[in-house]
């Protein structure tokens, strides 16, 4: 009987919750749409996850331009300005190299831009699937990332042998070689 009654106050706290969260109506969206327009303007995306937005947009099926404009529109600021660019450029009959000139006059998203353009020429030029492209391209960048990470490991183990050394020979001294020592000396 004692179960029935945890479990019914249980589902009358549950109900509680779910109740007043219909009537707050604040969604997750509605606080995303609701940040301030400094933020969003001001953020510039990482190369991974504007390569993840740009292969989830080419795999329904779009073109190229049209999935740039929308990982663009979806990054905004100057993300949004340079693809956008970009795009304008391709509509109006330029090469694919001399449309990316406009997106590295941006120095905030120069490296993205960079990326994109080596990642997209050979779809772009030779009419293959860019999903493998982008899945290579990711792939390189997750072993750059990890290379990186594990160099700068490898670097930090060093610089923290010197203090660590400092810190446990005096006390080694102290604890163990100072009293043998003593004790020896009785």
């Amino acid at each position: 009987m004692d179960d029935a009654i945890g479990w019914a106050c249980c589902a009358a706290v549950c109900a509680a919750f779910a109740v007043a969260a219909a009537l707050a109506g604040h969604d997750v969206g509605f606080r995303l749409r609701a940040l301030p327009g400094r933020v969003r303007e001001d953020w510039v995306p990482s190369v991974p996850l504007v390569l993840r937005l740009l292969d989830a947009a080419l795999e329904s099926g779009v073109s190229i331009p049209r999935a740039l404009r929308a990982v663009g529109a979806c990054c905004a600021g100057p993300c949004a300005e340079a693809f956008s660019a970009v795009c304008d450029e391709l509509a109006a009959g330029a090469s694919w190299d001399d449309a990316w000139t406009c997106a590295r006059d941006e120095p905030r998203i120069a490296a993205i831009a960079a990326t994109l353009r080596a990642t997209l020429r050979e779809p772009w030029n030779e009419g293959v699937a860019a999903g493998a492209r982008i899945g290579a391209t990711m792939e390189q960048l997750e072993t750059t990332e990890r290379m990186e990470i594990e160099r700068a490991a490898s670097r930090l183990s060093v610089r923290l042998l010197l203090p660590m050394g400092l810190c446990f020979l005096p006390a080694f001294l102290c604890i163990a070689v100072i009293p043998t020592i003593i004790s020896f000396a009785r």
